[in-house]
């Protein structure tokens, strides 16, 4: 069996005993980008967009209440002629409040971000760069990343189960701008395997 193989096996076998919940969610982007004036570029600016994600997050049970979680999801933002694309990679613990398989949680969050952007790299004296090849050199958005969210899991009805959150996550990023995402996210429950109840 070759190396994809037993990784499709292994993500499915995964999927089978664990809940997972998907959605798309709304989100803020805050972070800084150079200022451009007619002489270059001097400091940097704030740069704020609204756009819209997608996530996928399994939760691996540890407790009636606690579950280790992992997820991936893509952000994208625009404002006027400036995009930011990203895709966090997070690992996290959820916690749920009441002492019950539903209510009120936290869940703080690891990871990487990995993205890009079509911002511009400049110099100390504000010059555009370039790669090798001739295009732009723009910056991107990768680096480690932690956040922490807060929300609501609805008890099961019929085969659905709700989770409703806010989460912050800030991406450290060395030399290009680090993001700030603030999101608001309803989701849904998919379940792979048989739940106790």
């Amino acid at each position: 069996m070759n190396l994809n193989k037993k990784i499709l096996l292994f993500f499915i076998s995964v999927c089978i005993y664990s809940i997972s919940h998907a959605q798309v969610e709304v989100a803020r982007l805050i972070t800084k980008i150079p200022a451009s004036t007619n002489i270059g570029t001097s400091g940097t600016q704030n740069f704020s967009a609204n756009g819209f994600g997608a996530f996928i997050n399994f939760g691996f049970p540890v407790s009636v209440t606690d579950a280790i979680t992992a997820e991936g999801g893509f952000y994208y933002f625009g404002n006027n002629d400036t995009h930011i694309a990203e895709s966090p990679l997070l690992a996290g613990y959820r916690h749920l409040l009441a002492g019950e398989d539903y209510g009120w949680y936290v869940e703080p969050v690891l990871g990487y971000t990995i993205g890009g952007t079509d911002i511009q790299k400049t110099d100390a004296n504000g010059d555009a760069l370039y790669k090798a090849n001739g295009n732009q050199d723009d910056q991107n958005v990768n680096g480690p990343t932690a956040g922490m969210g807060l929300g609501y899991i609805f008890p099961v009805s019929g085969r659905i189960r709700f989770n409703i959150g806010l989460r912050y996550v800030h991406a450290f990023v060395l030399n290009d701008p680090s993001t700030n995402i603030f999101s608001f996210r309803i989701s849904h429950s998919f379940s792979f395997g048989r739940r106790n109840n």
